[in-house]
């Protein structure tokens, strides 16, 4: 009996051992994993365990001792019923004083870790609201534009730091942006271009609004769970996505070269009404045929495109030849082509064409000449350089809106399905106008 006594507490010594291990271990694991947590509120839970399992271990005797208690039966100090009630009281009551300091202390750096936790949540809300509050009230400060500077560095950060949704997670707001669209608003360029400028303008104050009249202690520590804020932000992103690349001063003198080439008969009706149709989303061309779709979007992404860089190459060699300095009519090519030698080979390739061969080879890409109006070997010719073309300057058909997104969607976000390669995000990266 004196062996089984002793293997049964050596077993249990080498259980508790174990588990001591076991929380040893668990708190190296947790120090090396959350660097600021406090491995201290582990050993203060381990602590509360043992007085708790201790103090219900002594619940059993605590009863029993109970009722075995003696009836008070009078004032008496000194009777024996009234010294065993003084000393049960003051045994239970050290029992539980000390299940209350373990549970205290713990109670104490769990809250504080709470407290810092979110805290922390809300840091990112809390560092917005001070430049949202000068930009929305103190119209005169000097230092506006810095607060607003600051103001697109946090919301950039906020951005990395929570995942509200949305197709674009954009994590970069360039403040310069905001006074281009100022500016342009001021100017009255182009009204498709200060509708966007305005809006973007509009959807920024609505968001410095929503920061500035928030309540801290009414926010979700899980900031994505807000959905003033949350709204507030995606609208913001949405617009801001589309502005970022349309806005820049290249794109605004290519808008403006791009409109010149359509409004010079660049294009025949037909082609632009194929333009129009082109353009829509998928939804909104739910009642044109899939085949009429088709080739409207192949005008928007593949002919128009060759078209505009074919005419910016042809008028670079007409100025070239006319002593002018080469490439001063490459904007298409600056923003979209890829910087290779196919440029320069196709481009020495056209400079061989007089103004006969280059109309009969716009025709050609247009559909208006007949295969019979050209002979094998120039149709083979044609079809070498159309190949080239695509190549280089055209874009493979798809959704407009489906562009946008993934033009302004970074590669390691982008769902499964929603781009088939990096390949193609780069592609769609070309797209961006």
């Amino acid at each position: 009996a004196a062996g089984w006594c002793s293997a049964a507490s050596k077993q249990g010594l080498d259980a508790r051992g174990r588990l001591l291990r076991a929380e040893e271990a668990k708190i190296l694991a947790i120090r090396r994993r959350e660097r600021h947590f406090p491995p201290r509120l582990l050993e203060l839970a381990a602590a509360l365990r043992a007085r708790f399992r201790e103090f219900t271990a002594q619940v059993p005797s605590f009863v029993e001792e109970l009722r075995l208690m003696p009836e008070y039966t009078g004032p008496s100090p000194h009777s024996h019923a009234r010294q065993q009630w003084a000393r049960f009281c003051e045994q239970f009551k050290a029992e539980v004083n000390v299940l209350d300091r373990a549970y205290v202390k713990f109670e104490m750096l769990a809250l504080s870790l709470v407290t810092c936790l979110i805290g922390t949540a809300l840091a990112p809300v809390q560092h917005l609201m001070a430049p949202s509050g000068v930009i929305m009230h103190r119209f005169d400060d000097p230092f506006r534009e810095v607060q607003t500077a600051v103001l697109c560095q946090r919301l950039g950060l906020l951005k990395r730091q929570v995942k509200f949704g949305g197709p674009h997670n954009l994590v970069h707001f360039d403040p310069g942006l905001l006074v281009k669209a100022r500016r342009l608003v001021q100017m009255g360029t182009y009204s498709e271009l200060c509708n966007l400028a305005e809006r973007m303008l509009t959807k920024f104050d609505a968001l410095c609004k929503v920061l500035v009249y928030i309540k801290i202690e009414h926010i979700c520590p899980e900031l994505s769970e807000n959905a003033e804020l949350r709204t507030a932000v995606l609208e913001l992103e949405n617009i801001w996505a589309e502005c970022q690349f349309l806005l820049l001063q290249e794109a605004l003198d290519f808008i403006r070269d791009l409109l010149d080439f359509l409004r010079g008969g660049g294009l025949d009706e037909f082609p632009r009404w194929q333009l129009r149709i082109g353009l829509l989303t998928d939804a909104e061309a739910s009642q044109e045929s899939a085949q009429e779709m088709k080739y409207a979007r192949i005008t928007v992404f593949e002919t128009l495109p060759i078209l505009v860089y074919l005419d910016e190459v042809w008028r670079d060699i007409a100025a070239q030849k006319a002593g002018q300095e080469a490439g001063t009519f490459c904007r298409y090519r600056e923003l979209f082509c890829p910087k290779d030698d196919r440029h320069h080979t196709l481009r020495r390739d056209f400079s061989k064409f007089d103004e006969h061969r280059f109309e009969k080879f716009r025709a050609y890409l247009l559909g208006d000449a007949s295969e019979d109006a050209i002979d094998r070997g120039q149709m083979r010719y044609f079809r070498m350089l159309h190949r080239q073309l695509k190549e280089v300057a055209a874009f493979a058909p798809d959704d407009p809106q489906q562009v946008i997104w993934a033009a302004t969607r970074p590669e390691e976000d982008a769902p499964d399905g929603f781009l088939a390669s990096s390949a193609v995000v780069k592609e769609a990266k070309r797209k961006k106008l």
